[in-house]
């Protein structure tokens, strides 16, 4: 039983993920949390029910089946009272045939790494079976609560649920605040969630956004606590452009992957800027130290703190959107530095700086032009995550692919 970035996940049927991780993890909670009420939410993933299956198996008190929801959606059945501990069972933009089990604790917050590490302890535990009990929420009125009053959306939105946990709630929320609605990843089977949409695909909605006319985009992933806006050019606006839209108060919370570009609009508008370690956790905790409102990464995880405890892609797109459809317009003049982004394959992840090839082809690239480069393993999976910033898109690219040459030699 094995927590990454964010909770346990891997292939389903793996050594990492399985209805016995998934029972191991149950039996682990209830030593940890004793008879509480075990909420739980899923994405439309084919494995999702065996795995609460499998929770049922280990926890030996009630676990309580909110069925498919945004993972925002568990966050706030916590601050509800509705639940006392949380499991969401999805690998968010991963494929299909990956799953996960993201935990949230009391108040609908992400646990922290020793939180994890106490659970993992015990992961060797009796099971004790439970019993399910199926429950409703309905997540539309918890974000309509976070919203401006009346129908205020007179637009027309196209909407990328990724064929995941916001293919319903998505466009039941935006018809309810007044948007005509073109849908695209609506249609889940279990096996299509990720699959060349949502919001690691914008592509595909930026042809929707431009076919149909719409005024603006919001593209979300699997689990969709994830935005990614399209403008009506059809142009992508990443978290980096988003978090600039949503700048308010003394700073904005970004991470190592955010954008240099971010952090000089900010300053222009006399709003400061700081970077977190990569992951919504690690930017939570940031912006709780330093009392700022609003932080997220480039891939659309975004926090507000006067929104959920966990971030959520349709909060998110329409707390930007309220502010104004004309993206354009309101992004004039911001331009992201060009980076190159590689994510390579790696069959070890020793600790880079032990690795003396690696520190020196990143040394000779930052003498030959890089501005920024930042190399981190993926906490989910065997891979080296290379980032470049250059001031020209090719001379980004190469330096990037200078580097991979390198890892692949060293770590593949």
């Amino acid at each position: 039983m094995n927590f990454g970035t964010d909770g346990i996940r891997g292939r389903f049927g793996s050594a990492e993920l399985s209805v016995g991780v998934a029972r191991q993890l149950g039996a682990a909670l209830f030593a940890r949390l004793g008879p509480v009420r075990l909420g739980v939410v899923r994405d439309t993933r084919q494995s999702g029910p065996a795995l609460i299956e499998g929770l049922r198996e280990g926890f030996g008190g009630e676990v309580v089946d909110f069925g498919v929801q945004p993972t925002a959606a568990l966050s706030a059945i916590l601050r509800d009272g509705l639940a006392d501990f949380g499991v969401a069972v999805t690998a968010s933009h991963n494929p299909w045939h990956d799953n996960g089990l993201k935990l949230l604790g009391p108040g609908g917050f992400k646990l922290t790494v020793e939180d994890e590490g106490a659970i993992a302890a015990l992961a060797d535990s009796r099971p004790v079976e439970g019993r399910v009990r199926s429950a409703q929420f309905d997540h539309a009125a918890a974000l309509r609560a976070l919203l401006p009053p009346g129908r205020w959306l007179d637009a027309h939105v196209a909407l990328d649920a990724a064929h995941g946990a916001g293919f319903e709630v998505g466009p039941r929320l935006l018809k309810d605040l007044g948007a005509r609605v073109s849908t695209l990843g609506t249609d889940p089977d279990g096996l299509n969630i990720n699959e060349g949409v949502g919001a690691v695909h914008p592509e595909r909605l930026a042809a929707v956004v431009l076919e149909t006319g719409a005024d603006v985009g919001i593209c979300l992933d699997g689990d969709a606590d994830r935005c990614i806006l399209v403008n009506a050019r059809g142009e992508v606006v990443d978290g980096d452009a988003l978090l600039l839209l949503l700048a308010v108060g003394e700073g904005v919370v970004g991470t190592v992957m955010c954008n240099a570009a971010l952090g000089r609009a900010l300053a222009d508008r006399g709003i400061g800027f700081d970077r977190a370690g990569v992951g919504d956790r690690q930017v939570a905790a940031r912006m709780r130290e330093l009392g700022w409102r609003v932080g997220g990464e480039p891939s659309g995880h975004v926090l507000l703190d006067d929104g959920l405890p966990t971030g959520d892609g349709l909060l998110t797109g329409l707390r930007v959107l309220a502010g104004g459809l004309d993206l354009v317009a309101r992004l004039r003049g911001f331009r992201l530095d060009p980076q190159a982004k590689i994510n390579l394959a790696v069959a070890r992840k020793p600790p880079l700086a032990s690795v003396p090839e690696l520190v020196r082809v990143e040394q000779d690239v930052l003498r030959s032009g890089a501005e920024r480069v930042l190399l981190r393993y993926s906490g989910t999976e065997p891979k080296l995550r290379i980032l470049v910033e250059a001031p020209d898109a090719d001379v980004a690219r190469s330096l990037a692919e200078r580097i991979a040459a390198v890892a692949e030699s060293c770590l593949g």
